[in-house]
């Protein structure tokens, strides 16, 4: 979240709803402070605020929904925070997620208010908009008068662009894409209006590492200890031990749960994703590694070769796929029935004729 001047002095926000408070009467202040835990932090249902005061929950709405009409006309108390809101809003494209309002609200002021506190202004004036589902955005809130024109476009250009790489992309390369597809300037469409607009899209999600992904991906939304080590595996680059993989794990903090080393050995073993490479090593599949013992390798490289081999070419291409010494791979070859010596030093399948 970029930092915005801070227009909001310290405590506006709770006096500015004091002051809302006192013109309602008593039991229709205590249901919309209630309502909207702007004393708790903690929102109360209409049924139990009903059963306390003896009154149906439909009965309960109706108080509220009348008192909010009432404060809503009380414009004179709501300028600044209306002012405070529609200025976030129109820096972040009109559109945004309750939580990234939030950060915003608090970041723009100089005290961390409650986000019930946030909703109740936003239901009171009346430009902005609790947004369910709208195309392929998620729940947000909107302010239609401060859409960005390329709203849209943001969020169509930067899933199709992430399809394209099929991977996770950093914020400033995917923001450069955007604007580059969109062919517009970062002056007409600045990264926070993109990040805000991306985070409100149903079907691009953040990942820990704070790139950007679709939605249903492993690296956005890991599902258990496999997806966990495949992501940090995929990080790498290069083969790891299930240790360190385990140790990674728990160092990136996907959630609250501990990896331990043995569950992720475990899952290494039965997931096809993950080739055993060496002593406890294990690298991916989409790497070219071939499953499998050491035999299973050499036979699968003679397969696909079509003819006979030298024990050195066979060698050097059984190294790229195992990390194992030259004298393990030289053992196999002589001592496994697979295999048989033809002329010099070539090596050939067993009772299979290659070519």
């Amino acid at each position: 979240m970029e930092n915005l001047t801070k227009t909001t002095k310290s405590g506006e926000l709770s006096e500015t709803a004091t002051s809302l408070m006192s013109i309602l009467d008593a039991r229709s202040q205590d249901i919309v402070t209630r309502r909207y835990g702007l004393k708790t932090g903690k929102v109360e249902t209409l049924d139990s605020i009903g059963k306390e005061y003896g009154i149906t929950r439909e009965r309960v709405r109706q108080i509220e929904s009348q008192a909010k009409k009432l404060l809503a006309c009380r414009k004179e108390l709501l300028v600044s925070v209306g002012e405070m809101l529609t200025d976030i809003f129109q820096k972040n494209g009109g559109v945004m997620t309750e939580e990234y309002l939030i950060a915003a609200v608090n970041t723009h002021s100089d005290s961390t208010t409650q986000p019930t506190s946030i909703v109740f202004f936003l239901d009171i004036l009346p430009k902005f908009e609790k947004v369910t589902r709208y195309g392929k955005f998620g729940p947000h809130w909107s302010h239609p008068e401060l859409h960005n024109k390329y709203t849209d476009s943001v969020v169509e250009q930067g899933e199709e662009i992430l399809k394209k790489s099929k991977r996770p992309l950093d914020e400033s390369n995917l923001f450069t894409d955007i604007r580059t597809a969109i062919k517009v300037e970062a002056t007409e469409l600045p990264d926070e209006c993109i990040r805000a607009l991306l985070e409100a899209s149903k079907y691009l999600k953040k990942t820990v590492f704070g790139e950007w992904g679709i939605t249903d991906w492993v690296e956005t939304s890991p599902r258990g200890v496999g997806d966990k080590a495949f992501i940090v595996l995929r990080r790498s680059g290069k083969p790891m031990h299930f240790e360190e993989i385990t140790n990674q794990i728990n160092e990136v903090s996907f959630d609250h749960k501990t990896a331990h080393k043995q569950t992720v050995h475990n899952e290494l073993i039965k997931d096809d994703r993950f080739v055993l490479v060496g002593r406890g090593l294990y690298g991916l599949s989409d790497w070219g590694y071939i499953p499998g013992t050491v035999a299973d390798v050499m036979e699968a490289i003679l397969t696909k070769a079509g003819e006979p081999m030298t024990r050195e070419d066979l060698l050097k291409k059984v190294l790229k796929q195992r990390m194992v010494k030259k004298t393990t791979v030289l053992l196999g070859l002589q001592s496994n029935k697979r295999f048989e010596k033809v002329t010099g030093d070539m090596y050939t399948l067993k009772d299979k004729q290659l070519n």
